[in-house]
């Protein structure tokens, strides 16, 4: 953890500049680190995918030659007209250990970018010092040295303090050291093949970086030219599933910023069921219910510039279509692209379920349904009809659950005669996962009972509670088996359905009166071997437990913290759990647990002394958090706000109104919506009213190297 990262509370204040000093020195390390693991990347790629070159006539094996990659400096001449590195990729045919002009099969470069053109003069300003250039240079490093054995560049970064053009020694503020990988050993002898056809090449590119993202960077692709996915092998280009790493440079900050002001100035765009939002990663623009005073509440999208927002849907013209007021908006992926279902009305047909297109962009209606959040199972969504049955879609059609495509017709009718007996299937509780459908159901006997039918079309009931119902809550797939929270007489304690068709009990703790109210806050969640979960001994007093599954030991985590995870529930990264509990002395702060008391506490009090802090969303990103909530920094209380959790250090990345008598009233409306690059919530700016902000979470998830002068 770098030693930027850390917290506001009252044992921890710095000054402004030291912390933006500490910032600075946090992404040239993360440079650093991310430069080397290119190195890494490259090599392990280059081991795997080349393969020797084998004739199947002679019947001989052949020792397969190497790949190497080398890198040279470019003079600024055509084509880096201010210098830069080439990168050469290829094959070592004639077992020399250099890579020769021939055998080179694929090489990108990369250019030190040009100096801007002078913008128009602006109006005289005060005399001030002049600002310094930056400067980057590359010197290559030779095989056989004590730093790279097998060669690499040194990248060198630095201000020109004397004004000469030149990154003088004493100018470097910064040192990256690029390694080629290592060749690697000569692999076991193979089988002879057909024809002796040689392994794919391995290919780099550099590509510009999403603008939605930043607008000054770039990204280098590493792959593999053997066709993978919709790829074509052996092309020479490198396509887009044949990608196995990327590497991301932005020289500006990540965009954060307002997206949308739909309704244009201060009047809300987003209201109480007009609030719904999504990410569509293959066509790479966000899709939001908003009225912008004219449609009425309608489908809008943005591909990611600011202001920029296009009608996407009018279903209903006369009127609010309200879509995804109910189920919200939620995503397939198809071979074909995104698919998006939502409920809406078109004014005419009443309120049903509709599917979206990408592809096409086309739109239709599957019918009406239950209006309850879908499941997803088996590269689709479970809904719930008007009667209580279970259909299952793909976008295309609702189909009884049973009659999946997976299946043949011979498995179909197995299932449909093993549970032509049950009634009331799913609706007291249904889970998927990738292996099966669980699910409650009541026999002929009028007892609820668990069952389950795997993808091979297998059947497996249990038989819990012979003479009661079996009320299950919060199923969580264990492989082969289930465990969940049940009721156990009068109490709700952990239970596992194993896969042989019997169940065991976890847990028999004991409260002083009536039920534990077992994961009513929280949930059950699972760290390693250990059941995390809230429940009751002491009537309204819910604290922290966890059950060891390899050894059967139960106990409480924490006699301070209370009601874990009753007001916004928990998110899990980094085998840990952050959520919300209220501490005596400190009120609802956010808290942390690794399923041991000396990890479980009170992770950061955004609000010091008794006051409680308002949490509004936690999610979980890569190895650490992002949440939405009020706080103090430095003895200045700020509105709800975006913040970050990174290991034990938590800061404040976005703040939608600043201004310490401002509150954004984010989450007022909608959620905290997440894509692989950005977070998404509504908030207030004080100008545009209630409209969608976004923050890149790219330094946070490690995904982007950002160098800001």
């Amino acid at each position: 953890m770098s030693e930027e990262d850390r917290t506001w509370g009252e044992e921890a204040r710095e000054p402004e500049e030291e912390q933006n000093e500490e910032r600075h020195e946090h992404r040239h390390n993360r440079l650093f680190t991310a430069l080397q693991v290119m190195g890494v990347i490259i090599a392990m790629l280059l081991a795997v995918y080349n393969n020797a070159l084998i004739s199947a006539e002679e019947a001989e094996v052949v020792e397969s030659p190497r790949m190497l990659v080398e890198s040279e400096p470019l003079a600024p001449f055509a084509p880096c007209h201010e210098g830069g590195v080439r990168f050469n990729l290829g094959s070592d045919d004639n077992m020399n250990g250099v890579l020769d002009a021939t055998e080179v099969t694929s090489d990108t470069v990369l250019c030190h970018g040009l100096q801007g053109l002078s913008g128009p003069q602006g109006q005289p300003g005060l005399d001030g010092d002049e600002p310094l250039i930056q400067l980057l240079t590359s010197q290559p490093l030779p095989v056989g040295g004590e730093t790279c054995a097998s060669g690499g560049t040194n990248i060198t970064t630095g201000l020109d303090l004397n004004a000469n053009s030149e990154l003088d020694e004493e100018e470097v503020t910064n040192a990256t050291v690029l390694c080629n990988g290592a060749v690697g050993g000569s692999g076991s002898d193979g089988a002879a093949g057909m024809d002796g056809s040689s392994g794919f090449s391995a290919l780099v590119e550099k590509v510009p970086a999403p603008t939605y993202l930043c607008r000054d960077g770039f990204v280098i692709q590493f792959g593999v030219d053997d066709g993978q996915g919709e790829g074509l092998a052996s092309n020479a280009v490198l396509e887009a599933d044949e990608v196995r790493e990327r590497l991301n440079f932005c020289f500006e900050p990540l965009r954060s910023e307002r997206l949308t002001d739909t309704i244009t100035g201060i009047a809300n765009s987003m209201t109480s069921g007009c609030d719904q939002g999504l990410w569509l990663p293959n066509s790479e623009r966000f899709v939001f219910s908003a009225n912008d005073g004219q449609v009425g509440c309608e489908l809008f999208f943005s591909n990611g510039e600011v202001n920029t927002t296009n009608l996407l849907l009018d279903l209903h013209p006369n009127g609010d279509a309200l879509p995804g007021q109910y189920i919200g908006l939620n995503h397939l992926e198809t071979e074909e692209g995104d698919l998006m279902l939502f409920d809406a009305t078109n004014g005419v047909d009443g309120r049903s379920l509709w599917v979206h297109a990408t592809a096409n962009n086309s739109t239709w209606s599957l019918g009406a349904i239950e209006w309850q959040a879908p499941t997803a199972w088996a590269d689709g969504l479970l809904f719930t009809l008007i009667n209580g049955d279970y259909v299952w879609t793909n976008g295309t059609a609702l189909l009884p659950w049973h009659h999946h495509p997976m299946w043949n017709s011979t498995e179909r009718q197995q299932i449909s005669d093993s549970i032509s007996s049950l009634d009331q299937i799913g609706q007291a509780w249904l889970h998927g996962d990738e292996r099966a459908l669980w699910f409650s159901a009541r026999d002929s006997n009028g007892d609820v009972e668990a069952y389950r039918v795997t993808f091979q079309g297998e059947f497996t009931s249990w038989s819990v509670n012979p003479f009661g119902h079996l009320e299950l809550t919060h199923p969580l797939s264990d492989g082969n088996h289930l465990l969940a929270i049940g009721s156990k007489g009068t109490a709700k304690q952990l239970l596992r359905l194993n896969d042989n068709g019997s169940s065991e009990w976890l847990s028999s703790i004991a409260p002083s009166s009536g039920d534990t109210k077992m994961g009513e806050g929280m949930g059950l969640h699972r760290i390693g071997d250990n059941l995390v979960y809230d429940a009751e001994v002491s009537l309204n007093e819910a604290r922290l437990w966890t059950t060891n599954l390899a050894n059967g030991i139960t106990l409480q985590l924490s006699p301070e913290l209370l009601s874990p995870g009753a007001q916004i529930g928990v998110a899990t990264a980094d085998n840990r759990l952050l959520f919300d509990c209220i501490s005596p002395s400190r009120g609802t702060e956010v808290c942390v647990t690794d399923a041991t008391p000396m990890g479980t506490k009170v992770l950061h009090e955004l609000t010091p002394g008794p006051l409680s802090t308002t949490i509004k969303a936690i999610v979980a990103v890569e190895d650490g958090w992002l949440l939405v909530a009020d706080g103090m920094i430095n003895g200045t209380q700020v509105g709800t706000s975006l913040w970050s959790v990174e290991g034990e250090a938590m800061r404040h990345v976005y703040n939608p109104w600043p201004g310490s008598a401002n509150d954004s009233q984010a989450l007022t409306y909608g959620g905290l919506i997440l894509s692989d690059t950005q977070a998404f919530l509504i908030a207030h700016d004080g100008i545009t009213g209630h409209e969608w902000h976004r923050w890149s979470h790219g330094e946070l998830s490690d995904d982007w190297i950002v160098i800001d002068s």
